[in-house]
């Protein structure tokens, strides 16, 4: 996902608020290095775990802003693990790792990584990797609302249909005047139309 080339991270790299982190990383000596890093820039290590099984439980009950993972070699339990994160308080997350390979960085996205670092740790390139793992978490985040929002909107014209068509059957009315009766007992309700046609659909799936 990133590679040598920082020039790019560098022209988009942010002032960032302190951080709070987690850290995953079994190597001691090296964790320790990375943690100074982020102190210098101002952040805080509010955890640190040695395996990755504990991750999704210490994510919700800390208030944590970023995850990064420290691994030689991923295995599938990282991923699944990082798969509960992005499930259950999704956030942006770094992996730092020596294994390459299509199907590697594949299940990273796939688990929500958001910068997947395979050339090695370095102190002064933490920060930019980690603000672009924020504007990716975030343009991300971003899509996903956005998507969620025209889904909605889609099953909510369905329900409205449907909710017109059961109306033009039962009551023997038009079209118009079915959605005309809707958006009366809306408005009557002071409820959004939505609602209402999901609750004549209900009432009448009752009747069936």
């Amino acid at each position: 996902m990133l590679n040598n080339d920082f020039h790019s991270i560098n022209e988009v790299t942010m002032k960032q608020s302190p951080l709070k982190i987690i850290l995953v990383d079994e190597n001691m000596g090296r964790s320790a290095i990375l943690r100074r890093a982020l102190q210098d820039k101002g952040h805080e290590v509010i955890c640190r775990l040695e395996g990755s099984s504990n991750l999704a439980s210490s994510n919700e009950i800390t208030h944590a802003d970023v995850v990064i993972i420290n691994a030689d070699i991923p295995d599938e339990a990282i991923f699944a693990n990082l798969r509960d994160v992005n499930n259950t308080k999704p956030k942006p997350i770094v992996m730092f790792t020596e294994s390459s390979g299509d199907k590697m960085t594949g299940d990273a996205i796939k688990s929500g990584v958001n910068a997947y670092i395979v050339d090695g740790l370095e102190e002064n390139r933490v920060q930019p990797i980690i603000d672009v793992a924020i504007a990716r978490f975030r343009e991300f985040q971003a899509l996903k609302d956005e998507l969620d929002a025209t889904r909605s909107q889609l099953a909510g014209r369905k329900a409205i249909e449907k909710a017109k068509g059961i109306l033009m059957e039962h009551k023997k009315v038009s079209e118009d005047e079915a959605y005309q009766s809707l958006r009366k007992m809306a408005m009557d309700k002071n409820t959004r139309i939505i609602d209402v046609a999901e609750s004549v659909i209900s009432a009448f799936e009752l009747l069936d």
